[in-house]
């Protein structure tokens, strides 16, 4: 069914999307409904704030098919470009805004599967505009203070209030950034066997037994910060428990495998 979109000055955009919870018969109706507005509208992609649905979906549309990211998060980017965007929550304004060009990320389908996928220029660009919308921003955001405050004088009403949202990018990151450069640095010397000397490997494994202890550290750095951060953005879904355990879980099992290969590998 196609639905109203929400436009300027409406404060909804403002609100931040949950995470779909449950995947059932409502939630296809939801992506139904995001897929038919898209049509009736010319949209390429929509978020699901857009309608008033305030879950985190964004439908994109790519060549016949209309593909839906739920719980959606960027892991990977690079490569930033400036290019003219428009909103279609402020209709009749263009700005030019930074964004990555090349991104990996992850998501969720409508059976909830999770599944990852790199995407590059302006589908890159498509997806990051419309993943603001899940968390209370638009590009007006994303522009200097000059900038923003031209916007600000043009509109009839001014620019919506803020309504709280949360940081895209948290401290507790920067743990986690750590512990996959120290990880990164112990796969380094699985080539050490090739070509050192017993002594020299015998150095190595125990720096390697320290590099462990250092993720380990890290990771129980980020468990009980992240929980001290959640706590500070109550209304940001994405600082949930769930999230924070799952990301430890993940990062454990590929310091357990990397620990096995240090153990049966590199031990002199």
């Amino acid at each position: 069914m196609i639905q109203n979109l929400i436009q300027y000055p409406s404060p909804t955009i403002k609100l931040i999307s949950a995470n779909v919870r449950f995947f059932n018969d409502e939630l296809l109706q939801w992506i139904t409904d995001m897929r038919d507005t898209m049509i009736a509208n010319d949209l390429n992609a929509l978020s699901a704030i857009l309608i008033g649905i305030q879950q985190s979906i964004i439908v994109i549309k790519e060549g016949e098919n209309y593909i839906p990211y739920i719980n959606a998060r960027l892991i990977k980017h690079s490569d930033v470009q400036t290019h003219t965007e428009r909103s279609v929550y402020y209709e009749g304004i263009s700005v030019d805004v930074d964004r990555y060009n090349k991104v990996t990320v992850v998501y969720e389908d409508e059976n909830a599967t999770p599944c990852y996928r790199d995407l590059e220029g302006e589908a890159a660009r498509i997806f990051q505009q419309y993943l603001d919308y899940c968390f209370g921003s638009t590009f007006v955001d994303r522009v200097d203070r000059d900038m923003k405050q031209r916007i600000h004088d043009h509109l009839e009403f001014g620019l919506v209030k803020d309504a709280g949202s949360c940081p895209i990018i948290f401290y507790r990151d920067y743990f986690k950034r750590g512990a996959k450069y120290l990880m990164w640095g112990i796969v380094a010397t699985f080539f050490v066997p090739f070509f050192a000397s017993k002594e020299v490997l015998e150095r190595v494994y125990l720096m390697d037994k320290y590099l462990i202890a250092g993720v380990i550290l890290l990771m129980i750095g980020y468990f009980f910060y992240a929980q001290y951060e959640s706590r500070q953005y109550k209304q940001c879904t994405s600082c949930q428990i769930g999230n924070i355990i799952g990301t430890v879980a993940f990062l454990m099992g590929q310091l357990a495998v990397i620990a096995l290969g240090v153990f049966l590998w590199v031990a002199p």
